[in-house]
């Protein structure tokens, strides 16, 4: 179930959470995945003194783009609490596309990369920034409702942690795209901290607490499956 709140300032709220998400798990192994779009704001206010060689930073998803501005990853190195973490040679896993590396190579280095985290970190801990589109998306895994078939082929892989693939641009123009998948989330996320606002998601945040309904219309769903979800926004629903 998701632990909704709604009152006061979200972003303040939603970042003073995962700082003491962090500060309690010090002296554990943590994977921080952090999301890209307005929850990225979220990163800003992290306290860098929290972070030491026990951490590990990534992203919760990426686009196969040699585009800078339009890469999640880089708007991570960017902010100083990324930084910060640098100069304490913490360190990250990159899932931006390196040179000659097709779409499904790199998705396949970062979901290697997840998995030798995890076979390496068996008691660690993972911590995730979420945010949920207007189309009801979450992470990178957006709606399919036309295919079922193949979103739970790509999304409920089990033998996955994540995985490339190609969307159209009526539905997003970042049309090549890799992501931690649903079973990913559900599995091995032990926090989750959701940021969503404005009155536009308003049908998504609605249609996101019908548990039973199907994931590939909706997938930002899966939060009701998942550990521990505290969802912070400013829209009652």
């Amino acid at each position: 179930m998701v632990d909704v709140h709604t009152g006061g300032s979200p972003l303040d709220e939603a970042a003073d959470t995962l700082n003491g998400l962090i500060g309690e798990t010090q002296g554990k192994d943590v994977l921080l995945l952090f999301s890209g779009g307005s929850a990225m704001a979220l990163v800003d206010r992290l306290h860098p003194d929290h972070i030491d060689l026990h951490h590990t930073l990534s992203v919760l998803d990426e686009r196969y783009t040699s585009d800078e501005s339009a890469s999640n990853f880089t708007t991570l190195t960017r902010t100083s609490f990324f930084k910060e973490a640098n100069n304490r040679n913490v360190l990250s896993i990159d899932p931006r596309p390196q040179d000659m590396e097709t779409l499904q190579d790199t998705a396949k280095r970062f979901d290697l990369a997840l998995k030798h985290w995890h076979i390496t970190h068996q008691d660690g801990v993972v911590i995730a920034t979420m945010g949920i589109g207007e189309d009801g998306h979450t992470s990178g895994v957006l709606p399919m409702p036309e295919d079922e078939e193949s979103f739970d082929g790509l999304f409920l892989n089990t033998s996955k942690c994540a995985v490339g693939y190609r969307t159209t641009p009526q539905k997003n123009p970042y049309t090549d795209r890799i992501t931690t998948t649903l079973t990913y989330l559900v599995r091995h996320v032990d926090h989750a901290i959701v940021y969503a606002t404005g009155t536009q998601k308003r049908e998504a945040l609605r249609q996101m607490q019908e548990e039973d309904a199907g994931l590939a219309k909706i997938p930002a769903r899966i939060l009701n499956r998942m550990k521990d979800v505290r969802l912070f926004t400013d829209v009652k629903f």
